[in-house]
């Protein structure tokens, strides 16, 4: 058993086993109150660490595997140090204007690790030199997974929707053609599972290797799983997804033609092309039909100042408080999460200064009120070891920018320990394609580089895709996966002759 623990080829199995089965650990069912509240934590979070720390465990004590573990005793070093240095920063505030804004160490540690676990999966994949066929069947798997639980789901019509938490659709595909059809956040479908933007930001990863697979090998079960992926971003109704989709196949389509009949790197295969080409155009007729949902404000400043004229309402002769409706602000934030009759000077500011287009839409709210906390708690350090996830986590207050929320909650530091590592390999890894090796500068290379990037993008846009493992468990293996692969041949055979 010793032996088997040793071998390279075991580690390999478990890793791909692991992250073949994450769409089934991403399953509402198992984030509910009730399982949360049995476990005190999510079960399937607990299950990714353990087998993480297992694996890594494994390969850090293999010598013949490891190689070198001084990089990964600093860069631990480096974590347990900012980690400390973030309590002692942000654990005491004064709280008397935000009770709810609290600290708490647990929440904290247990951010930390879930940000830190993708980290590792990178030197893990780095480590276990996975091949081109692992990779490509891997993803082509959970894909389909992916695909499958949405499109059947909501042909089933037992879909939850993607926007109202755990309501389920109250129509499938075929409500998309009837005059009578209900409203789009009632069509919406994400399957099992947890979240619909987390799914989005998870295809824009997935469609990028499955069209470069499907184009390199046109055979049946290519064609029924990009059929199913492009129903199912057509399904989950987020702007990313059906939006997206067009986006993301389109780039694949001129890269394919650029590789092929530029650089003439490969033949230009007929089939491939015009057969995924065919599949795209009947996806873009159905898009047409398709519930987007527009999370937008559904009204302008321009309707709104119509609305009061034709209702005689004079805003000059309004308070503030009674104006709070008008602000296409969900009343949560201005009742409940950050009530006005304790933030009455910041709310007088959003309804009199700030332009409707800049607070409409509760992302608007969340970035607004994140700034104004900000400009309560912030101290000289703030901007470098961040305010605390769990405080605006238990104040409900959690923006839905990446990046952005990050600034606040973990600071420039935290970026750049936990986030940056994408970033700073797609940047080297492209120069090293470019200026270093031309031969890296490929249809496949680029493919793997653009699944990276994409989710990045996402999370720009979407928000609330970088901090779920669902995401960036397979981001963290693609990442890993190009700092060995998309390697200059001079530099692998040194690697290869020192280990």
């Amino acid at each position: 058993m010793i032996n088997k623990l040793r071998d390279e080829r075991f580690i390999k199995k478990v890793l791909l086993v692991f992250l073949a089965i994450q769409p089934f650990l991403d399953c509402y069912l198992l984030y509910t109150d009730n399982v949360i509240n049995l476990f005190h934590f999510s079960p399937t979070t607990i299950i990714r660490f353990l087998i993480v720390g297992f694996l890594f465990l494994l390969i850090f004590l293999n010598k013949n595997i490891a190689g070198n573990r001084k990089p990964i005793i600093i860069y631990g070093g480096i974590v347990f140090v900012y980690i400390i240095l973030h309590h002692f920063t942000v654990y005491n505030y004064n709280l008397d204007a935000f009770p709810t804004f609290v600290y708490s160490l647990v929440a904290e540690v247990f951010y930390f690790l879930r940000m830190l676990l993708p980290i590792i999966v990178i030197y893990i994949t780095y480590k276990l030199k996975f091949t081109k066929e692992e990779v490509i069947n891997l993803f082509l798997f959970v894909t389909f997974v992916v695909a499958s639980v949405v499109v059947v789901m909501n042909l089933l019509n037992i879909s939850l929707t993607s926007y109202g938490g755990n309501n389920k659709i109250q129509g499938n595909l075929f409500s998309w053609f009837m005059s009578d059809r209900p409203g789009s956040r009632l069509l919406a479908s994400k399957g099992w599972f947890n979240s619909a933007n987390q799914i989005s930001g998870l295809f824009a990863l997935l469609l990028p290797i499955l069209m470069y697979a499907i184009l390199e090998k046109f055979n049946y079960k290519r064609v029924i799983t990009l059929i199913l992926c492009l129903l199912s971003m057509l399904m989950l109704g987020t702007r990313v997804s059906t939006i997206g989709w067009i986006l993301i196949f389109s780039a694949m389509m001129v890269a394919y033609l650029f590789f092929s009949l530029v650089l003439k790197h490969f033949k230009f295969q007929k089939i491939n092309f015009f057969g995924t080409l065919l599949i795209g155009i009947v996806c873009g007729v159905l898009f047409v039909f398709s519930p987007l949902v527009n999370t937008a404000s559904a009204v302008d400043q321009a309707a709104l100042d119509a609305y009061l004229k034709e209702k005689e309402i004079d805003f000059e002769s309004m308070t503030v408080e009674e104006y709070l409706p008008f602000l296409a602000i969900h009343e949560e934030y201005y009742n409940i999460l950050y009530p006005y009759g304790e933030h009455k000077e910041f709310w007088d500011y959003v309804a009199k200064d700030v332009p409707y287009y800049k607070r409409g839409g509760n992302r608007n709210a969340q970035t607004l009120i994140t700034q104004d906390i900000n400009k309560e708690f912030a101290t000289a350090i703030s901007p470098v070891l961040g305010l605390g996830y769990s405080r605006f986590e238990n104040a409900k207050i959690y923006m839905e920018k990446d990046f952005a929320v990050h600034y606040y909650t973990i600071g420039i530091v935290g970026i750049l320990l936990f986030l940056a590592p994408y970033i700073v390999i797609l940047i080297y890894k492209f120069y090293q394609m470019v200026f270093v090796d031309r031969k890296l500068f490929n249809f496949y290379n680029i493919t793997l580089m653009g699944a990276l990037l994409l989710p990045l993008a996402v999370s720009v846009v979407s928000g609330h895709v970088l901090d779920e493992l669902i995401v960036s468990l397979y981001m963290s293996f693609i990442a890993g996966y190009i700092l060995y692969t998309i390697t200059p041949k001079k530099e692998k055979d040194k690697n290869i002759s020192t280990t």
